[in-house]
């Protein structure tokens, strides 16, 4: 375990794997990656699919051939087969010379289907007729090419309610999730979020030419920590990249960071200091004291306002009697 964490922690891949869970999944891709058995990473956008491809790559014996990737939502389906599988001269109107697709570039190495499901049905039938061949003909060809690499696939959706609506084919599910991993969110694991903002900020201060790199600040750690991150580690790659160039004396604060208008309103509340000393926690006591004023007493509601648990609000409100914030019967002393 101690050389996969040591590779998961290697900035430049972008994988970080402090958190039990990732560690979890990069053992179990680790694994699979011995064997050329179909691989399909699952999980939201913005989690590191790609990423994760790509340790798998690193991690099999075709470490030293092509990685090659292909965003299947991204290409019109007119185009697709053509890119995936090549053509010859004259197969179609523009095609001037012969053209191997990404299937033969990926030979001795592993090509990587990015969000599959996008794929038309009729061509996941020849997919599906690759993955059980492992030979392909060129469009407007007639020689058979074998193949010999790995392929492993991605998505968002959910599969079974996909191969249910008719978006995949169940033939070609069962073919491509041999091996199915789910991919975490970032909100479910945190002890990553951290270690991956600080290695993305060391990248981007060597491409902005910043010495040293700057960092993060208390509090704005605490406001990364409490946010939902809808967008995953994409928006927080966003996220680290503004707060490099906006960053003041290497430094960077809360309001370096932009979270996303939906959650822009409770992480800016959640960072406010937690500790209990000094002026932090005369920070945290008049946002409390606001929030139980607005809900006329009610801790219930002041725990939404604040977006914590009422359960939370009352461990706050006894620590601050602990620290002589409170007297030991009174609330509405704040």
């Amino acid at each position: 375990m101690s050389e996969l964490v040591a590779a998961a922690n290697a900035p430049a891949h972008g994988l970080i794997a402090q958190s039990p869970p990732m560690r979890a999944v990069l053992e179990m891709a680790r694994r699979a990656a011995q064997t050329d058995v179909g691989i399909m990473l699952l999980g939201e956008s913005g989690v590191g699919k790609e990423v994760v491809s790509r340790f798998v790559h690193r991690s099999s014996p075709r470490a030293a051939g092509p990685f090659v990737a292909i965003n299947c939502a991204a290409i019109p389906d007119s185009l697709l087969e053509a890119t995936l599988f090549g053509y010859e001269r004259g197969a179609f109107t523009g095609a001037s010379q012969s053209a191997p697709g990404k299937f033969e570039q990926a030979q001795g190495g592993t090509l990587l289907l990015d969000e599959v499901t996008e794929m038309a049905a009729g061509l996941q039938a020849k997919l599906l007729r690759v993955l059980q061949e492992r030979e392909i003909e060129r469009v407007g060809g007639r020689k058979r090419i074998a193949l010999d690499m790995r392929v492993v696939a991605t998505s968002n959706r959910d599969l079974q309610q996909a191969v249910q609506q008719g978006v995949l084919r169940e033939d070609l599910y069962y073919r491509l999730s041999v091996f199915p991993l789910h991919i975490p969110p970032l909100r479910e694991r945190r002890e990553d979020i951290i270690a991956l903002a600080q290695a993305m900020l060391a990248r981007h201060a060597q491409q902005y030419g910043l010495d040293p790199a700057p960092r993060l600040d208390g509090a704005a750690q605490r406001a990364m920590l409490d946010y939902h991150w809808p967008g995953n580690v994409r928006e927080l790659e966003n996220m680290m990249q503004r707060a490099a160039i906006l960053s003041q004396q290497g430094v960077i604060g809360t309001a370096e960071l932009f979270f996303q208008a939906a959650g822009a309103a409770v992480a800016a509340q959640r960072a406010a200091p937690r500790e209990l000393g000094a002026e932090l926690a005369d920070s945290e006591r008049q946002l409390i004291a606001d929030a139980l004023r607005d809900s006329g007493g009610s801790r219930k509601d002041a725990a939404e306002r604040l977006g914590i648990s009422p359960r939370t609000l009352r461990h706050k409100l006894q620590r601050m009697r602990e620290a002589g914030l409170l007297s030991p019967t009174a609330d509405d002393e704040i």
